[in-house]
């Protein structure tokens, strides 16, 4: 009795042993297997990264030309007048003015015989931000397609469905992805986590067939994914402003306020964040237009427009104005002191005459002809001299 009882022990003890060598096997060979798989993910994502980075690294270097320049400061009035006037450009007007430009060119005719729904190209004066814009009608196609239509997990830029492809629209949305690897719109994520961020990265451009368009950064929030924000704005709708202030500018990051107008154009940059239930979007408003219709945006020089330019050169017209005025008045002056100088002088010389001769006009006629005749001369010339001075004293600025 006693044996059989020891065996059914030892038979329940060999077979719990067999039990945990199993469950140890399994668990292990899960273990490995999902080691496996995150190994395998990772290095699948790592050459997704460094594909990325190559395809659009290229793109960047094939079609984009970007020149670095310092801006000229407003040039003053070279003439001694302006000089003794002592017109002087402000602090801040210089510093505007000696800022750094980012002249940049893009090729989009090369890129859209590559693919033709390539509609513009995205820069941030950075160039951390730097891609081709796609646009095929819906937000499907390049989530998982790069710019050459081919697969990549990054996909592309790419414009809402319905937005208008020439950014015509007064509220218009990009979409992007969060990359790990900071490509895409991963660079985005630095409005949150860096206070200072913003300040080094306001501006950035859209860069069309036939313009160029600057941007201002006003805004940037996390919101829910299902929010109003991601609507296209219509003619039956309120308004640009009465959206802005509804959903971009409440609860928003920037400190400093924005005036947005129905007349403005908005462009909302939108990532994902790790909740799927949000996203996270920075938001632009339209602050200059170059047209480049005329000057191609192939890679050939385009006219530069600038705002300052018109207020530059009205602050110079109006300072060359002052000083030819004050020289006009300084030769007006001079002229009608000569001209009294000569008309004192013929006086002089009459009387003498009258004492010596006794017949004033035969004497007098020529000498009063001369001073006439001097003034109308003086009186001649000053208005070229004024044409020439103020030609002279217009100097053209270079932006």
């Amino acid at each position: 009795m006693k044996l059989r009882e020891s065996k059914k022990k030892n038979l329940v003890r060999e077979m719990g042993r067999r039990i945990y060598r199993l469950i140890l096997f399994v668990f292990l060979l899960l273990g490995g297997s999902l080691t496996i798989l995150a190994s395998v993910e990772l290095l699948i994502g790592t050459i997704g990264y460094i594909r990325t980075r190559r395809v659009y690294d290229d793109a960047n270097n094939r079609f984009v030309s970007v020149h670095v320049k310092k801006k000229e400061p407003v040039s003053t009035v070279s003439t001694p007048e302006a000089v003794s006037e002592n017109i002087t450009v402000s602090e801040d007007e210089a510093e505007e003015e000696t800022d750094s430009l980012q002249d940049i060119d893009v090729d989009l005719k090369a890129l859209r015989e590559i693919n033709d729904e390539v509609v513009g190209w995205l820069y941030f004066e950075d160039g951390l931000i730097s891609y081709p814009i796609l646009f095929s009608g819906d937000n499907a196609k390049y989530l998982k397609r790069n710019y050459k239509e081919e697969y990549m997990a990054s996909g592309s830029i790419f414009l809402e469905g319905q937005s208008a492809r020439d950014f015509s629209d007064h509220y218009t949305l990009l979409y992007g992805h969060n990359m790990r690897d900071l490509t895409m719109f991963g660079k985005l994520r630095y409005y949150r986590s860096d206070k200072n961020y913003y300040k080094d990265h306001e501006y950035f451009r859209i860069i069309t067939e036939d313009h160029v368009y600057r941007y201002r950064v006003f805004s940037f929030k996390q919101i829910s994914s299902d929010s109003d924000v991601f609507s296209v704005i219509d003619k039956d709708s309120d308004g640009l402003k009465a959206f802005a202030d509804k959903y971009l500018l409440t609860n928003n990051n920037v400190a400093s306020e924005a005036d947005i107008k129905d007349e403005d154009h908005v462009l909302a940059l939108s990532t994902c964040v790790n909740d799927y239930a949000y996203r996270f979007i920075v938001c632009g408003v339209r602050v200059e237009t170059t047209d480049t219709k005329n000057s191609g945006n192939d890679g050939s020089e385009k006219t530069n427009v600038s705002k300052n330019q018109a207020a530059a050169e009205k602050t110079n017209v109006s300072k060359n104005g002052a000083a030819a005025e004050k020289t006009n008045v300084s030769k007006n002056k001079a002229a009608a002191e000569k001209t009294n100088v000569s008309k004192n002088q013929a006086a002089a010389e009459k009387t003498s005459t009258q004492d010596q001769a006794g017949s004033g006009n035969e004497g007098t006629s020529p000498k009063a002809v001369s001073a006439n005749g001097s003034r109308t001369e003086e009186k001649k010339k000053t208005p070229e001299q004024n044409v020439s001075k103020n030609s002279a004293a217009i100097v053209d600025v270079d932006f």
